[in-house]
């Protein structure tokens, strides 16, 4: 939760967009048509209309998945195509066609408000049950009176990708998404060193040009006032803005650290949410099995070993490491009876078929998902803070940000348990003779 940096691939949603000129399988494009426009002894390039996609997908790295709605996002992609429309690039495709084109992968969240945005949509002229386009926006761009041109860029299917922005909860299920339209997002294909490299170097050519600036500005002013150069007047605004700059990144890093922390806090809330919910599935979940198996020895027992399943106990803010420890132990009874529940349940086929097992294994399996994306953020997050807390300066501020555990919520051993992929055990071989 909170802003973060994720590292990872590009991964569709559903199927692959494929990119209008160039046909590249994709998850994310963008078409630009721009004339070329002559004003005097002045020329230049005019954006006539620019689109991009705002289908969700995937980034994806060998920890898991989580979502990105790229709308409104900064997305820094590659370039796929840059052509002049001539007789040697003749697109048959419409300005209307075009805008059609992104809509292409958009789940229900996005063609929502893809459907209500007046500046996409462009309604038909005409009367008496006669309607057509405009001409520019009907025919093909080809046709376009002028001298025009078309740009693509796109990210690529498994293209790498750096992402900076602001983790929420999904707004169509569990687990965690970024969205452009909520907070600032950036998407770009370039690595992560090199996105840093470029805002390092823009920062540290910022202040360079600020310090000599303001010391250009001291010499000259006590120039002004005294008649000639006095040195020490733009040594002493450098030492003193090298001073201030000093003193917010301490600032900075303190903060950071605080933000850091409660970023935690907020996963640990989302563990302890998503336990709650598993605890109460999990009963429901026996309890259809029971119905199916109301005799069955093994059934009574995984009824006992049910009730001693502990509920998870509220644990506000960052937990200790009592809490810690309670909650893993919560964590592994829940996935236990849970995993025998299941193959308990193979053995019944109706029971497999069954509308309201079928409902309950779903919902379970995306509370299952819930605790795992809940817990690599919140062990992230202290990784974070042991990281800035050796380190310096943040280790000037260690001793001011009070952190009740330092251990990690360590993930049970066994694989995670989904419902509908439980497999019974295979039939023993028949003995051969």
């Amino acid at each position: 939760m909170g802003r973060n940096e994720v590292v990872g691939v590009a991964q569709p949603l559903y199927e692959p967009i494929t990119t209008p000129f160039t046909s590249t399988p994709a998850v994310w494009f963008s078409w630009e048509l721009e004339q070329y426009k002559k004003s005097g002894d002045n020329s230049e390039w005019v954006t006539v209309e620019k689109r991009s996609t705002a289908a969700p997908f995937w980034i994806q790295d060998e920890t898991g998945r989580v979502l990105v709605r790229p709308r409104r996002a900064e997305v820094e992609a590659v370039q796929t195509l840059c052509e002049n429309l001539d007789g040697g690039f003749a697109p048959p495709y419409s300005r209307w066609q075009l805008r059609q084109w992104v809509l292409v992968g958009e789940d229900v969240i996005e063609r929502s408000v893809s459907a209500a945005d007046g500046d996409f949509q462009e309604p038909p002229e005409g009367s008496g049950g006669i309607f057509s386009f405009k001409a520019d926006t009907a025919g093909p761009i080809s046709g376009l009176s002028g001298k025009h041109r078309v740009t693509e860029r796109a990210i690529a299917v498994g293209a790498p990708l750096y992402l900076l922005g602001t983790a929420r909860p999904r707004t169509d299920g569990p687990g965690l998404e970024f969205a452009g339209d909520v907070e600032e997002l950036l998407v770009s294909t370039k690595s992560e060193a090199q996105v840093a490299s470029s805002s390092g170097w823009l920062a540290r050519g910022g202040a360079a040009g600020a310090l000599g600036a303001s010391a250009l500005f001291a010499g000259g002013l006590s120039e002004s006032l005294s008649g000639e150069i006095r040195w020490s007047w733009p040594i002493g605004v450098i030492v003193a803005e090298l001073a201030l700059l000093f003193l917010v990144a301490l600032v900075r890093n303190y903060n950071r650290q605080v933000e850091v922390k409660e970023q935690a806090a907020k996963a640990w809330s989302l563990i302890d949410v998503s336990l709650q919910r598993r605890s109460e599935l999990i009963p429901k979940l026996v309890s259809v099995v029971e119905g199916y198996a109301a005799h069955e020895r093994q059934v009574q027992e995984l009824v006992a070993e049910l009730r001693s399943v502990p509920a998870p106990d509220a644990h506000p803010g960052l937990p200790n490491d009592a809490a810690l420890a309670s909650a893993e132990r919560v964590d592994r009874s829940q996935r236990r009876v849970a995993r025998q529940t299941a193959v308990l349940a193979e053995a019944y086929p109706d029971l497999k078929a069954s509308d309201v097992y079928g409902d309950l294994a779903r919902r379970y399996a995306d509370a299952e998902e819930a605790v795992a994306s809940s817990r690599t953020f919140y062990n992230d997050a202290i990784e974070v803070l042991r990281t800035r807390r050796a380190q310096f300066p943040g280790s000037l501020f260690a001793r001011f940000v009070l952190v009740p555990s330092w251990n990690l919520f360590e993930a049970d051993e066994a694989a995670s348990f989904v419902p509908e992929l439980a497999l019974a055990p295979e039939p023993a071989p028949a003995p051969t003779r």
